[in-house]
């Protein structure tokens, strides 16, 4: 029988903000970040979520909001609010300094988001072990299959 063609988007993969480093470019995720900085002119956020608790330094990554902007609330995006990203992996290259003039190396990733809501009153703790438990639960499963 032939494959169905589909319309539907890409699924996003629920991870860790510290994971998303670790994503080839253009990968689909979800996860949840508290906000240590919101750049205006660059339409960018600054997200962080200190998991693992003995992780040094703490994870964070740069969001570009410029899609979601216009449909964002202004509360959500106060300095220490929680929200929930689900966006695209994306390579940035930072210039870096040389005695020859300015070279490129490819940074720490950064996101593009298509969709931002507050997180609410979240508890981070069981956040962390269900999406834990959900990670091995899921290894599980893969390992079976093959």
């Amino acid at each position: 029988m032939s494959e169905v063609a589909t319309n539907a988007p890409v699924p996003s993969t629920l991870v860790f903000l510290h994971a998303v480093a670790s994503l080839a470019s253009g990968t689909k995720v979800r996860f949840l970040g508290c906000i240590v900085q919101y750049d205006s002119a660059r339409s960018q956020i600054l997200l962080e979520h200190a998991f693992p608790k003995d992780i040094s330094p703490v994870p964070r990554i740069w969001v570009d909001i410029t899609l979601v902007l216009e449909t964002t609330e202004s509360t959500t995006l106060a300095l220490g609010t929680w929200i929930n990203v689900i966006g695209y992996v994306q390579a940035t290259p930072r210039p870096i300094r040389r005695k020859s003039g300015n070279r490129f190396q490819r940074a720490a990733q950064s996101l593009q988001a298509v969709l931002i809501w507050d997180a609410g009153a979240v508890r981070i703790g069981e956040y962390e072990n269900t999406l834990e438990e959900m990670m091995r639960t899921k290894q599980r499963l893969e390992s079976v299959g093959t």
